[in-house]
């Protein structure tokens, strides 16, 4: 049968029999496809990139921001803060304006000829000058109204909302003003992963009651397990730092003394804005907004909609075992879980939550399931917006003892960090934007009973 593609992984969705993977990384999904680090496993099949420097940067852009709040209006330039126009004003109105996402007066998204739409009154206006401070109107385009509605200003999000609807040009014009919209700039560190195992010369040769080949092949099997589970577990959970310098550090650690630094790498859940008790966003404590973490269908629908608002329709979620049976308690009366053909996603155990907004591939993760605080929480990650950033893939290294010992020590090791792009956290102040752009990720923390 045809194949489809899931969540953006490359290929058809199987190994075919002349496949193999290319490196250890993508060993770990061949072998443990259902094992305890699904995100690394994913990973391997969607996009990576090199990297050069153990710092890495990317730039990216999101929707252009063509809409503002009034912050105030008046007859002159620049009007004073939470000053209104009052009803019935015919001549031209100055407004000073909040840009979406900003606290501060800016006018730069504007141009003499834009025309913006008034969200509360529906009044269409005609930009005709752009000063330091403000933009001049022309105000009811088309005389839709017998008398000028009210211009309204205030703080941050609370002053009529203008919307860029459009550009309106003279016949035989000159070329208008052309606007530039900075990008935002985040950045990420890679992080040295080292797995070693160690065994004695002796006890290489030792036969196992349960494996006559002795007991390298399982030493080796459960490094890369280990490996690929702190893979995982930094991927969710991990925060950037570069650490210079540590103070009575012991083992491998002392060498910081020396002034070689060590890097962790930010993961998914830093990436994401502000935890959030009081309102349902991209990231809310349940417990906290619904004690004890009740998910009712009202909240669940509202979760829904914030998580699928931005980027694909398609995402993937992974649950601990608590929070997938408030789930699926709920599918039972309202919703629809199927699920998805293991040759679709080289051998993951998906079920395909169906809702309006958009589709939710559903993985009972087994770390988050196995620790008591993760188990009833869930991750929604859009895959099209990660990259696996690396200076040294997956290796397995070889002969690492040193001269003269009695024994062998190999290891894996990988030094990479994480990428993900639009999600909705504020940039660092040497971004040349430092506007958060829209999340394409989310959280609900805390899913512990089925509130119907």
């Amino acid at each position: 049968r045809e194949h489809m593609a899931v969540l953006g992984m490359r290929g058809t969705g199987t190994f075919s029999n002349v496949e193999r993977p290319q490196n250890w990384r993508q060993g770990i999904l061949l072998y443990f496809p259902n094992g305890d680090a699904p995100l690394t496993a994913f990973m391997s099949k969607l996009k990576d990139q090199p990297t050069d420097d153990p710092q890495y940067h990317w730039f990216e852009k999101g929707l252009p921001i063509q809409r503002g709040t009034i912050r105030g209006a008046g007859a002159a330039d620049a009007p004073a803060d939470d000053a209104s126009v009052a009803a019935g004003q015919t001549a031209d109105a100055y407004l000073k304006m909040y840009p979406d996402g900003t606290n501060a007066n800016d006018v730069s998204i504007y141009k003499v000829g834009h025309v913006v739409f008034n969200e509360k009154t529906e009044e269409a206006m005609l930009v005709t000058a752009v000063t330091a401070t403000s933009i001049r109107v022309r105000r009811d385009i088309g005389d839709k109204f017998v008398t000028n509605p009210a211009i309204t200003g205030g703080a941050v999000g609370t002053g009529d909302a203008l919307v860029i609807i459009g550009t309106g040009n003279p016949e035989g014009a000159q070329l208008g003003t052309a606007i530039a919209y900075k990008p935002v700039r985040q950045y990420n560190f890679t992080q040295i992963f080292r797995t070693p195992l160690s065994l004695t010369r002796t006890a290489r040769k030792t036969r196992l009651r349960y494996d006559d080949e002795g007991p390298y092949r399982e030493a080796k099997r459960e490094a890369l397990q280990i490996h690929s589970i702190e893979l995982e577990k930094a991927f969710l959970f991990g925060e950037r730092e570069e650490i210079i310098s540590l103070t009575s550090a012991s083992g491998p650690l002392d060498i910081t003394s020396q002034g070689q630094p060590l890097r962790t790498t930010r993961g998914f859940l830093n990436w994401l804005p502000a935890v959030t008790t009081t309102t349902m966003s991209v990231n809310t404590d349940l417990t906290v907004f619904n004690p004890p973490g009740s998910l009712t269908e009202k909240l669940w629908d509202q979760f829904l909609e914030v998580a699928f608002r931005y980027g694909s329709r398609e995402k993937l979620a992974f649950a601990g075992s608590g929070a997938l049976l408030v789930l699926n308690e709920l599918a039972k009366n309202k919703a629809r879980i199927e699920l998805a053909p293991t040759d679709d996603t080289y051998g993951f155990h998906l079920m395909r939550y169906i809702t309006p907004f958009g589709t939710l591939m559903l993985y009972n993760h087994p770390l988050m399931t196995d620790n008591p605080s993760w188990r009833y929480d869930l991750f929604v990650i859009d895959p099209d917006k990660l990259v696996y950033r690396f200076l040294d893939d997956t290796r397995f290294l070889r002969n690492r003892q040193s001269p003269g010992e009695d024994a062998s020590r190999d290891e894996f090791l990988t030094e990479c960090g994480f990428e993900i792009h639009c999600t909705g956290v504020t940039p660092d102040v040497n971004s040349p934007s430092t506007v958060p752009l829209q999340s394409a990720h989310a959280r609900l923390k805390g899913i512990r009973e089925y509130g119907g």
